[in-house]
């Protein structure tokens, strides 16, 4: 037990370092929370990992139609992650109380920061399939649905982490935060349309309200 707390006081360094951690070690930072460590630095580090790999799967989602939209899809992606997480961090603070689990301020910023880490690495993960079918298939609709899929992927070891952190959660609740999460991230999506394909000349991001299953389904035409 000694020298498992010796391996969590000593921190990896930087944000490769700590992200390679979180796919070894998930909890290492919850459980530096729990012990009393500062994490600050460490969910900083995740954080700043996880825009760039959510930036890396963009662009190359970019690649369907390459250009300009490649930098235009590698923008958007962190801004459609950080808006989502932002939209759903009350959800999870509340769902997690209700649940009886003691969430503190710092305990939430370590548990969401791991979540968003695990969900961007997946995606890194994941990312030369989206590359190969960006650049080689002319099917918008095909591209689209590969993208739902990986991203359930990802959400889905998100999810398993969610679960280990907050085990006092029960998982129907997870999986009830996850499902309300992915729904929102559509939106979000939609709210920042286009992001695979840009009609020559129309705005980088389409204004006019418009309902996601609305969205993906003009998609699909």
């Amino acid at each position: 037990m000694t020298g498992h707390n010796e391996i969590l006081a000593v921190e990896p360094r930087g944000v490769v370092g700590t992200l390679d951690e979180l796919l070894r070690r998930p909890m290492a930072g919850t459980e530096r929370a729990q012990a009393g460590v500062s994490v600050r630095a460490w969910t900083i580090r995740v954080l700043a990992g996880s825009v760039a790999c959510w930036g890396l799967y963009g662009a190359a989602g970019g690649f369907f139609q390459g250009g300009a939209q490649v930098a235009i899809a590698a923008a958007k992606a962190p801004i459609i992650m950080l808006a989502t997480a932002a939209l759903c961090v009350p959800s999870l603070y509340v769902f997690g109380l209700l649940a009886g689990a003691s969430l503190t301020h710092r305990r939430l910023a370590v548990v969401l920061a791991g979540f968003l880490g695990l969900v961007g690495l997946v995606l890194v993960g994941l990312l030369p399939i989206g590359w190969l079918f960006s650049v080689s298939s002319t099917s918008l609709s095909f591209v689209v649905w590969l993208h739902l899929l990986l991203w359930g992927l990802a959400l889905f070891f998100g999810g398993r982490f969610l679960s280990a952190a907050l085990p006092e959660v029960p998982s129907g609740a997870v999986l009830l935060w996850l499902t309300l999460f992915c729904v929102v991230s559509f939106q979000v999506v939609t709210f920042m349309r286009p992001v695979l394909w840009r009609a020559p000349g129309a705005p980088v991001v389409e204004e006019g309200k418009l309902f996601f299953l609305d969205h993906f389904s003009a998609v699909q035409k």
